[in-house]
């Protein structure tokens, strides 16, 4: 162990070590001439004579130093330094080629990183692979469940080893008092267990126990999370037993979580965590689905086993709570909810179900965009090469082995990557930050993507995988000649025509190969996003802008409603603003609400009530978004104080209750469902187009509107304004005009509706623009890739060139000529690449809409790309070519 020691200590003082060792043998020298000059030798001779008798001092420093280091790890060292010299005197190939891979290693790690951070990272807690999220689906809403649900799943511990429940996070106001500014805060509720199923300890203080969760409204606590603690509250170790406002409620702060947690969700962080019976809601109701249930299973129970006996405990949850109702439509629907058991180590996230397959295929996409990078590498490696035949071969004589040379071009190879790395990291933080602009807000505010260790990992990796992809080839081809005709020839030997040449055309042929895949399913989304966009959603969605208000708790629904219309009033005096109105929950603000009607006079509810979907709205609703009624009216002022029930249907219930009716206006249809007449009447006033509520890909349902009351849903509206200028323009008049009605009151969540739509196909945006960006990026490395190649060969022949000039040969003839050799490997990886982006198409079908995967327009746009740019890489060197003087190439012969 110790010699070990010795010699790596021997790595880091090879001065100190070098000069001890020439005193060392410097004393032997001089010991050894001092014994000689006692027998009486004359001191020059002795001295030369015991350096003979010591042998060569070189070559036994050198047997030393073999002996005192570590040979491999000095010659690597030496390998790089001379390899850094070497790019030094070339920068412009050093450019080119760090840049190439700073491109492709930059992509894929910052597609990577998503990954990592989506669907790979293990939550901070203890032993993460045993989590489980019981996933409910069906009926309405997914994920989320109820709270009596949660409690039936708690009571099987013979499955798992802990149950607990979260809510999401949601934006409260917070106040920490001490004159403070009000701010807004991430609130979770959790049950009491929540810490001790995951294994969290605190940083400070304690957490919550199961008996800090018994009663409701009983347990003003609330833990925070270390973030929010170090970054708002300046890790004050003070903060235990102080008692902030959060939603206005007042709350004990009992500890702070540890370090890294921010809870179980991906892209939702959590500040601060209260109590799930501080929940003001009523929470035992089974309709109100607001928990979102994560399980510890035990080791020993399989995964199969967990499955069947969950869908067991829905099915009789579902009889004990909707048992009496399962022969109606409310009844049967919400009999059709299940249960899935899935893994949850790596948190829960509804934007990983949403991201996950277009991330898969980004990632794949990159993949290819890097091999392009390597190919063009190894280009510029096997012309460098070319060029270095005289050093290579002088090696070769001096003693070198081909091991040797091989190991020091594959060194230099990974300099160019560990290079390329390097600033492909900062292309990937740039390219994170840009993917996140994709997200929608109430994601993107909070998601991050950080590289940690196993991100740097994979750009290691692909880094030291991408040397020996570029590196390899054109080692075992460089130093594949024959020394003594290298050196007859001085190095111009012509290596652009043959099998050098070959394989060049073929690194070609590949790179638009992979371009064709790349462009060509980059058109299939573009075309897909483009047909999405040209889709009517019903309403008119420019200069519209859009948001809700946050009063204090306090507030009632009457005082709500009373600041809601003083605004509105102010509003409306506004120049610039056309309408104003409000609905719940408003365009793409999360669909509508489900009801059961029967409808009088028609067949379809003769039998048994149906489910519609249900919005309430206000005065001059359909007005602002620009959806004019068709027929009859929409709701006014006066509606809102009317006695008699009204509503606006849209086209799809016409058709599906009312078939044949050319006006609904007068007919009859009722909310109560318990009998075949149905109960209190509403009478239809209206008629508007079928309105996309739920996004662009979203086919219309039946749906009711009615006059909207403050208190019918447990949510607050969203307010409309329609401007005769762009909508973000208002903002700060808006703000203004709501300060002056009352400051307590605060604006929240101002989206354009435009921004809105966009929010609602964000993954095809985002895989659009990406594959894009990627398929550019490809055709760039393509196109330098054949300019590379066909620049080469001309440079090679300018004598051969120059020749056929001197003989009458005509510019264009040349020119055709170098273009042809061009053409051929684009004409070849057109032919490959093409059924290879139709399967890509296939695999990337679910992700499209309104297109299949052999799309004709998007083929030929390929196509049609992939030859211009080919035929414009070509032509350069063509014409070049066709510019030579013919003395000049004979000369340069």
């Amino acid at each position: 162990m110790r010699a070990l020691w010795m010699r790596w200590a021997a790595l880091f003082g090879k001065r100190r070590s070098e000069r001890l060792l020439s005193e060392e043998v410097e004393i032997h020298l001089e010991m050894r001439a001092a014994e000689l000059r006692a027998e009486g030798v004359d001191a020059a001779a002795a001295r030369e004579r015991a350096r003979r008798e010591l042998g060569g001092v070189e070559q036994m420093k050198e047997a030393y130093r073999d002996r005192r280091g570590i040979p491999w790890i000095e010659t690597l060292g030496k390998d790089a330094m001379y390899g850094l010299r070497g790019l030094r005197r070339n920068p412009g190939f050093a450019a080119a080629a760090v840049l190439s891979l700073a491109l492709g290693i930059g992509a894929n790690t910052a597609i990577f990183s998503f990954i990592n951070t989506l669907m790979l990272r293990m939550l901070p807690v203890e032993k993460p692979e045993q989590l489980l999220s019981l996933y409910r689906t069906g009926g309405w809403g997914k994920g989320y469940a109820s709270y009596p649900l949660y409690l039936e799943f708690r009571k099987h511990d013979d499955l798992f080893a802990g149950v607990l429940g979260r809510s999401g996070a949601g934006k409260v106001r917070f106040d920490a008092g001490h004159g403070n500014r009000l701010e807004y805060v991430q609130r979770e509720f959790v049950t009491g267990n929540y810490f001790d199923v995951l294994g969290v300890k605190p940083a400070i203080g304690r957490l919550f126990t199961d008996e800090d969760d018994r009663t409701p409204q009983g347990h003003p606590l609330v833990v925070l999370s270390y973030d929010f603690w170090r970054n708002r509250l300046g890790m004050d170790s003070a903060v235990l037993g102080r008692v902030p406002m959060v939603d206005e409620q007042p709350l004990t702060v009992i500890g702070v979580a540890a370090p890294g947690f921010h809870g179980v969700e991906v892209e939702n962080h959590a500040d601060m965590w209260a109590p799930a019976m501080m929940n003001r809601a009523d929470i035992m109701q089974p309709g109100n689905h607001w928990i979102w249930i994560v399980a510890r299973r035990r080791p020993e129970v399989p995964m199969g086993r967990i499955q069947a006996a969950s869908n067991i405990i829905m099915q009789q949850y579902l009889m004990s709570v909707y048992g009496r109702q399962r022969e109606s439509a409310f009844g049967k629907w919400a009999m059709e909810q299940k249960i899935e058991v899935r893994e949850a180590g790596v948190g829960i996230s509804m934007l990983r179900e949403a991201f996950g397959k277009p991330l898969a295929i980004l990632m794949a996409a990159v993949g290819l965009v890097l091999l392009i990078a390597c190919a063009n590498v190894a280009n510029l490696l096997i012309a460098r090469g070319a060029a270095r035949r005289r050093e290579i071969a002088m090696r070769f004589s001096l003693g070198a082995t081909r091991r040797r040379l091989v190991r020091q071009w594959l060194i230099e190879s990974l300099m160019l990557a560990l290079l390329g790395s390097v600033l492909g990291l900062a292309f990937a933080i740039w390219g994170e930050r840009y993917m996140l602009l994709f997200l929608p807000p109430g994601a993107g505010e909070q998601f991050r993507v950080t590289p940690d260790g196993t991100v740097l990992g994979f750009t290691l990796g692909i880094s030291v995988l991408s040397a020996m992809l570029f590196g390899l080839a054109p080692a075992l081809r460089a130093t594949s000649l024959d020394p003594a005709a290298a050196l007859k020839a001085g190095g111009s030997q012509q290596p652009g025509r043959g099998a050098r040449a070959g394989f060049r055309k073929a690194l070609v042929v590949a790179q638009v190969a992979l371009s064709v895949v790349l462009v060509g399913t980059a058109g299939l989304f573009a075309h897909s996003l483009a047909g999405l966009r040209a889709i009517n959603p019903g309403f008119v969605a420019r200069n519209v802008l859009t948001f809700s208000l946050d009063y204090p708790r306090a507030w009632k629904n009457a005082d709500k409603e009373k600041h809601r219309e003083r605004l509105l009033a102010r509003l409306s005096a506004l120049p610039g603003i056309a309408e104003v109105s409000y609905g719940v929950p408003g365009p793409y603000r999360g669909g509508s609400w489900s009801a059961s009607i029967r409808v009088t006079g028609s067949a379809r509810t003769a039998k048994e009530g149906v489910e519609i979907d249900e919005q309430g709205v206000g005065p001059a609703y359909f007005e602002t978004i620009g959806a004019r009624p068709l027929r009859g009216r929409e709701f006014d002022a006066g509606d809102l104080r009317s006695t008699r029930k009204i509503a606006v249907v849209n086209e799809t219930f016409v058709r599906e209750f009312l078939p044949g009716i050319a006006d609904p206006a007068g007919r009859i249809l009722s909310f109560d469902d318990s009998k075949p007449e149905g109960g209190e009447p509403t009478y239809i006033v209206g008629v508007v187009r079928d309105i996309l509520h739920d996004g662009l890909k979203t086919t219309a349902k039946s749906t009711v509107y009615v006059p909207y009351r403050e208190g019918d849903v447990a949510f607050g509206p969203t307010l409309l304004v329609r401007a005769q200028l762009p909508a973000g323009a208002l903002l700060p008049a808006i703000r203004r005009e709501l300060r002056a009605v009352d400051p307590e009151v605060t604006l929240a969540e101002p989206r354009t509706l435009i921004e809105r739509v966009d929010d609602s196909i964000f993954v095809d945006r985002a895989i659009a623009t990406l594959s894009g960006f990627f398929g550019a990026l490809a055709l760039l490395l393509a196109a330098i890739g054949i300019y590379g190649v066909m620049a080469y060969a001309v440079a090679r022949r300018t004598a051969e060139i120059g020749l056929r000039i001197a003989l009458g040969a005509a510019p264009g003839k040349i020119r055709w000529m170098v273009l042809r050799d061009g053409l051929l490997p684009i004409g070849l990886g057109l032919a490959i690449g093409l059924p290879l982006s139709r399967a890509a198409g296939r695999v990337s079908a679910s992700l499209l809409y309104g297109i299949k995967p052999g799309d004709p327009l998007a083929l030929a746009c390929t196509i049609a790309v992939l030859v211009a740019t080919g035929v414009l890489a070509a032509f350069l060197p063509a014409r070049r070519a066709a510019a030579v003087e013919p003395m000049e190439a004979l000369r340069h012969e």
